[in-house]
């Protein structure tokens, strides 16, 4: 597996970067790439001195370990990911997925040091957005439900920014929208500049719907709450743990273990547990192999009504109707 080591940042030179790190030939503010490691298009957009932006086009052709190191606290990486296989986001050697089905929305404080681990054969597409938090405050100060916050929010003292979650739907559309551009159009840059403050844009929307939780988060307790979602999801047949039991294998009080989790994952330990467990259920009635009485048997719901409202309410089919369409 190649090394790759990253210094990225808002204000770093990310051709000169990419350049070295990625190897290919430099155009303006293009990189084609054809070599050993990957095939693919890298184009770096600097909007003004807090805020450029990054277009990752890249199929790997053997397996790398991509390092993400800054050294800096002051400006926030916002990685929107649309790829059709996992790969894996690493802090502190505690992984967890991104890709199609699980998180594709990274939004990481600069301080935090970070790895991805991407496997040969897979195509990633990324838009990564550097900006720094003095810009974003001011993005936040214009919407009146924000700008209360964003004191707070923006105070490294406080609060460090860190959050992993699934892109709204029309970011998503935006971004494979502007994919149909060609590389070589002459409005291309206009158009990515255009997708990059929507993406911000959208952004800010999508936290006016979220709980904002002020709080300090450390590389060791990114790398504990990690571990912590891979326990639960190791334990998706059986019955929730608890915070308590939880919260001790993390080496936290519950109080801080439940904020923190619900900080980066996006939703309180017992809602990630309940939600993957429907997951896991509908994966179940998709092998055709069980009854939806097995599956709630399997994954010791109290009882078929209780898994058919819960079902019902994330997916909005009943469990026997959606294995009847299968």
């Amino acid at each position: 597996m190649k090394t790759i080591n990253y210094s990225y940042g808002a204000e770093f030179n990310l051709i000169d970067v990419l350049a070295e790190a990625m190897g290919g030939s430099v155009k303006g503010d293009f990189i084609k790439g054809d070599n050993e490691l990957y095939e693919g298009t890298h184009f770096v957009m600097p909007f003004d001195n807090r805020v450029s932006a990054l277009l990752i086009d890249a199929n790997y052709k053997e397996s790398a370990l991509l390092e993400y190191r800054s050294g800096v606290d002051y400006f926030v990486g916002m990685y929107f990911h649309v790829i059709k296989d996992d790969i894996n986001f690493i802090q502190k050697d505690e992984s967890t997925l991104v890709g199609k089905q699980d998180y594709n929305l990274l939004i990481v404080d600069s301080l935090l040091d970070f790895d991805y681990v991407v496997d040969a054969g897979v195509n990633t597409y990324v838009v990564c957005i550097f900006i720094y938090k003095s810009a974003l405050k001011e993005y936040m100060d214009k919407v009146p439900t924000l700008k209360s916050l964003s004191k707070d929010v923006f105070n490294v003292e406080k609060n460090t920014i860190i959050s992993m979650d699934r892109m709204n739907i029309e970011s998503s559309i935006l971004i494979n929208d502007f994919r149909k551009i060609p590389y070589d159009s002459p409005l291309f840059e206009l158009y990515f500049k255009g997708l990059i403050y929507k993406l911000i844009g959208n952004y800010l929307e999508q936290l006016l719907t979220k709980k904002f939780i002020i709080s300090k988060v450390m590389g060791d307790d990114v790398k504990s709450i990690i571990a912590s979602k891979v326990t639960l999801l190791e334990s998706i047949d059986g019955v929730f743990p608890g915070v308590e039991f939880l919260a001790k294998q993390a080496f936290m009080s519950p109080s801080k273990y439940k904020k923190l989790f619900t900080k980066i994952s996006g939703l309180s330990p017992g809602a990630f547990f309940y939600s993957n467990k429907l997951v896991r259920a509908k994966e179940l009635l998709e092998t055709g192999q069980y009854t939806v009485s097995e599956v709630s048997d399997k994954l010791n719901y109290a009882n078929i009504s209780y898994l058919a409202k819960r079902f019902n309410s994330k997916y909005g089919i009943f469990p026997k109707e959606y294995q009847s369409l299968l």
